[in-house]
């Protein structure tokens, strides 16, 4: 005699209905695209990659992750305990970055890197130290036979700590993709 176990089959089942109503995305209307709107329950469901292209956003599978990937060109700034609202502008070695940073002694550290190597360190002194936030600009100039010739230019940017000089409240915020 044996047992085997046995496992009851739990078979959901939802009831969508196409939704009867217009749905318009910043101004215009959407027209299904050969995909309806549903909805289920009081909750509206419109198709992912429809509702991307309308908003201007990226939407991809990444198979090797196995999800849905949605990407909008309208990122929100990187922000964290030391600095936030940066904001990268410029190309070809020439970027300007502006935010807020609310740092020990008002006093912000930065590095530029190529996924290799530091191309570019420095300081900046900002008008106040923590715990007011102060805003910022940093001008970075980084020669054209040092950029990369495919990868990411990175910039750090961080304080050194008052207790041992270690970097801390390290933002990392890509510059460029070559």
């Amino acid at each position: 005699m044996s047992a085997l176990p046995s496992m009851a089959a739990t078979n959901k089942s939802y009831s969508l209905t196409e939704a009867a109503y217009p749905i318009e995305v910043n101004g215009s209307a959407y027209t299904g695209q050969g995909l309806p709107v549903l909805t289920y329950k009081g909750n509206t469901y419109v198709p992912l990659r429809a509702m991307g292209d309308m908003l201007g956003a990226s939407v991809a599978w990444n198979d090797k992750l196995g999800k849905v990937v949605i990407s909008s060109g309208a990122a929100i700034a990187p922000c964290n305990n030391a600095f936030c609202d940066v904001l990268v502008t410029g190309s070809a070695g020439h970027y300007t970055v502006t935010g807020k940073g609310r740092v020990f002694e008002a006093v912000m550290q930065y590095a530029v890197e190529d996924g290799h190597d530091y191309l570019l360190e420095g300081h900046q002194q900002l008008e106040e130290g923590a715990p007011a936030w102060s805003p910022f600009s940093l001008d970075i100039t980084i020669p054209p036979e040092q950029l990369p010739a495919n990868g990411t230019l990175t910039l750090e940017l961080f304080e050194n700590s008052a207790k041992d000089g270690s970097r801390i409240n390290v933002l990392t915020i890509p510059l460029e993709t070559f």
